[in-house]
């Protein structure tokens, strides 16, 4: 009877405890939202952002706490380039709290934050320079993905990389790399090994100013490796495929990180440099450290 009557007397203590849930108003327009700014720290521009000249805004949509603190924010729309930093900015935000019946509440809105090159945007020269770049450049892409013509792709390649090499020593570094690791993929699906490693090594001189991102990185570093590779230095290219694959693993857990659409391709990417790889190690007389590049490419199916 001890027992049952303490029993009781629990349930009856619970039944007596509310437990109130803050309240999330949901779709707070962003007026309302930007009136409740107390504190607004500014993004920092990403260097890689500037390179490539990419400029815009993101809108992000952000669930502020009863303190007025961002607990969660994520990204609806926005460049790429531009997502991350716009997310460790709005992290720093404060909200005046908002309110409802007289009581503190959490409160779920949007909020966009512009880049804006300014003084930073294209010189007419670099715009002239640009326009010539590009449909070569595209064309040049087009017909070294298709291994058609691989002659015209090579040299339409060529062209492009010697275009890019007219922009400003301080500007466009993606187009820079970009321009060049195709040249170096051209040439080398084209047997010209030499020309192939000449390109690749300026692809890797750009990277190094480090303006770049981690699938670019890989890239130029993976035509390095294959230009080395075919012109009979396999231990360099063993050195710079195990520097493509770091870059490698990188963009794909940056890719996790903030839901990259095109993931997956860095993935296919790591899975062909270590199949590449693991041909230089066999050559190498490493086949136990081929065997473990086989391994991680298996498990990226």
């Amino acid at each position: 009877m001890q027992l049952r009557s303490l029993a009781l007397a629990a349930i009856c203590v619970l039944a007596s405890i509310s437990v109130t849930a803050p309240q999330v108003v949901s779709d707070t327009d962003e007026a309302t939202m930007r009136q409740h700014i107390e504190h607004k720290a500014e993004p920092v521009y990403p260097a890689l952002a500037k390179a490539a000249r990419v400029q815009g805004t993101v809108v992000l949509s952000v669930q502020v706490n009863t303190s007025g603190k961002p607990e969660t924010v994520t990204v609806l729309s926005g460049p790429p380039m531009l997502r991350q930093a716009a997310i460790d900015a709005l992290h720093q935000w404060i909200f005046q709290p908002f309110v409802q019946n007289g009581n503190a509440v959490a409160t779920k809105g949007q909020i966009s934050i512009a880049f804006d090159l300014g003084k930073d945007a294209p010189t007419p020269d670099e715009k002239k320079t640009a326009q010539e770049y590009f449909p070569v450049s595209n064309e040049c892409i087009k017909l070294a993905s298709q291994h058609t013509d691989v002659a015209k792709a090579a040299d339409t390649c060529n062209h492009a990389a010697q275009i890019a090499e007219q922009f400003a020593s301080d500007r466009r570094f993606i187009e820079k790399r970009s321009s060049f690791t195709w040249a170096a993929w051209a040439a080398a699906y084209n047997n010209d090994p030499s020309t192939s490693l000449t390109w690749a090594k300026k692809a890797v001189e750009v990277v190094r100013l480090g303006h770049d991102d981690n699938s670019g990185s890989n890239a130029a570093y993976t035509v390095l490796a294959l230009a080395e590779a075919k012109t009979g230095d396999p231990a360099s290219a063993d050195k710079d495929f195990t520097t493509a694959e770091d870059f490698g693993r990188k963009a794909i857990a940056w890719a996790k990180q903030v839901g990259f659409k095109h993931g997956d391709s860095y993935s296919r990417s790591l899975d062909q440099d270590l199949r590449m790889h693991a041909q230089v190690l066999q050559a190498l007389s490493q086949p136990e450290e081929a065997q473990k590049k086989l391994d991680e490419a298996t498990k990226l199916q």
